[in-house]
Order: C-alpha cells, then structure tokens, then sequence
C-alpha cells in the first residue's frame, strides 16, 4: 500500500512540473531542509528550485552542506509532504506562500543569516514594506507593561510604524492590540502554521490582525508550537524589525533571544525600565545596562531610528497625533497634561476656571479620540 500510495503522488505532482514556488515549498516543509541548506541547494542549481528535485542522488551528494538523510527526504519528499493537501487547504483558508525568492519578500530578512524559505500569509503582506519595529516581552506581564506596550504600539502605529510582534499572551497580545486601535497596522509571527491560533483567546484578535495587517508563519500548516518553533520564529521577529522594544522580561526567555538577534543582525535593541525587585523586569535593566536604549517615550525611539532611511521617509515622523483635530477647549485642556501631569476633572476646572460640567463633556471628547485615559484612582492623563 505504501509504496502505491507513493506512486500514485508522483503520479500527481511529476518533479519536472512542478512550478519554483510549489519545490519551495517542499523544501520549506522538508524534515532536515532547513534555510541553510536550502540556500546551498539554490546555489548549486542557479537559483532554480524545481531543478533540485530532478536531479540523481549522485549530483546531490556534490553539495556542500546536504547529507544522506536530507538527500534521503528530497528525493521521496511525497513521503514526507502532501502537496496537494497543502494547497486545497491554503486555497480555502485564503493563504498565501512567498518564498524566499519571491519580489514580495522582505528585503529585511535577506539581511540574515538564515532567512526563511518562505512565509505563510493570512492577510495583506504588503504591509511589511512599511517601517516595521517589533515590541515583545513577557506572557506573564503586570498591568504596567501590559499599559506601556499598547501605549507605546498605538504612537508608532499612528506615525506610520507597523508593529511585529507575537500574538502570545501578555506583551505580545498588548502590542497587536495597541497597533490596531491606532491608523497603522500589525504583523503577528506564529511558531506554528497558520490554521492554528494560539493561544485560543487571541482568535478575535488574529482576525483584525487579518484586516489590519497579516499573520505569517514559515511552518507548513498543521505544524504545532513547541519549543523548538519559537526560537525560531523569534529570528524571524527579529529579522523584519529596524529595532525592537524590549517592554517586560525575565533574564531568560524568547525576548531575550529576539533581543540578541537584533545585536547580531546590528539593529537597535530598546528596553523600557521597570521596578528593580520585579522578576519581569531584570531582563529589560540588564539590557539597558549593557547598553540598550532606554525608552521613556515615543521620542526615544523615534531617535533612535531616526537615522535609518526607511524610517525617515515616513511623512508623519515629527508629529504628535492629538496636535491636530482638537478644539480649542480640547487642546486648553491638553495644555495642562503637558510634562506626564495626572488630574481629576475638578482640578482642571479650576485651573481653567470653567464649569465642571464642560469640562466633563472636554474629557469625554478626548477619551474618545483616545488622546487621554482615566485612571482607577480617577484622574486623567495622555495616553
């Protein structure tokens, strides 16, 4: 039966017919074909994917860096992938695949030294040609990451920035979050494929991600999270982001290994400090003390990304988004939170010296052009 089975597949998909992206992504699913030893098959047969598979195991054995197991994989890759399958699924879910020699893909992550083969899609790709900063941290975050990253992720995302990140729990969560309630959009990467969401309670979110940005995987669909996908995915984080931002972390842990492989691949690390005696927060201090920059404010980061080019041709860079569309006696009121000032509606009454009543109706406006917040003690402040 097994070897009808066989038969009967190649039968489907004859290896001289198969199209670059159709071996691309056979070799992106291959046990044992990983990226390095794809870009050695690619450069061994002139960038030609499908030449790979029609070829004698003798001429394999020439290439510097593939083994008999990983020649053992490619030549019966029926056994090991189902070509067909994949497609259908892909074609009802909406997914895309862009490999690694496709013009869609991200110059950024070029730039590596282990690129993908290629990237699942869920949504609109394009949006990784926009300025991309990556935000992570903890799955266990206190409630102050969790209010600095969506904060942080809303600025960027209203000046132009998409955000990466990856729709775990805590930080991540916060993050999409924070880009979407903004003008701009988000990108999640997965550490499994694409038609599985986890965890179960980001499914909402994974859909306005959709909407508002994409969720990519390199692992073939129905490819579960383990501990070894999310390292990798994390290099993937990493390598479409101009920085990151580091907001909650212990010292070990996926932020950490993202964080060093933006130091590798030369790009800005950012941390945001927090209390000393939290667990959370040892990673985020010994990054800054080892020379990250700290991040107080949106302006911090601005500065230092400012001197990358992509980043400077976005046209809102040096705007504050609630400078505009407010009314006078939003933006009289706005005056009184400059310098990180938290008042109750009583104090501004007076300092204005207005009805309290007005400047209710003022505060309302604001919260909802989400330029201010209340506070659970009941003052206001700029978000």
């Amino acid at each position: 039966m097994h070897i009808m089975k066989h038969f009967v597949e190649d039968k489907k998909y004859p290896t001289n017919r198969l199209s670059e992206k159709q071996a691309l992504m056979i070799l992106n699913a291959l046990p044992l074909i990983g990226a390095i030893a794809c870009k050695y098959l690619l450069e061994a047969f002139d960038g030609n994917a499908s030449a790979i598979f029609n070829t004698s195991r003798t001429e394999l054995l020439k290439i510097k860096g593939i083994g008999e197991k990983s020649i053992e994989k490619i030549l019966n890759w029926t056994e090991y992938f189902e070509l067909e399958k994949e497609e259908a699924s892909m074609r009802a879910r909406g997914i895309e695949f862009y490999s690694i020699l496709d013009p869609k893909y991200p110059k950024a992550l070029h730039q590596i030294y282990d690129p993908p083969i290629g990237l699942y899609c869920l949504g609109n790709f394009d949006h990784l040609k926009l300025p991309c900063v990556a935000i992570i941290g903890t799955r266990t975050a206190s409630l102050y990451g969790r209010k600095q990253a969506r904060r942080i992720a809303r600025e960027l995302s209203d000046l132009g920035f998409c955000i990466i990140s990856g729709l775990a729990r805590g930080i991540d969560g916060e993050a999409h979050q924070g880009a979407i309630e903004g003008i701009g959009s988000s990108v999640a990467v997965l550490g499994n494929g694409l038609d599985i969401i986890y965890p179960p309670e980001h499914l909402d979110l994974s859909h306005q991600l959709e909407g508002r940005g994409a969720i990519i995987s390199e692992f073939p669909l129905g490819r579960r999270a383990d501990r070894k996908s999310f390292p990798i995915r994390n290099r993937i984080i990493a390598g479409l982001s101009q920085g990151v931002i580091v907001v909650e972390s212990g010292v070990q842990g996926g932020s950490m290994i993202t964080a060093n492989a933006m130091l590798e691949n030369g790009r800005p690390v950012m941390a945001i400090p927090g209390r000393i005696d939290h667990l959370e927060s040892l990673g985020c201090l010994n990054l800054i003390k080892d020379g990250a920059t700290l991040v107080a404010s949106t302006e911090d980061i601005l500065i230092e990304l400012k001197h990358t080019e992509k980043i400077n041709q976005i046209a809102q860079f040096e705007q504050i988004p609630y400078e505009q569309e407010v009314s006078l006696d939003e933006a009289e009121v706005l005056e009184l939170f400059k310098g990180g000032e938290r008042l109750s509606s009583g104090a501004l009454a007076e300092l204005i010296g207005q009805d309290i009543s007005l400047i209710n109706a003022v505060l309302t406006q604001l919260e909802l052009k989400k330029i201010i917040s209340k506070r659970l003690d009941g003052l206001y402040e700029i978000r």
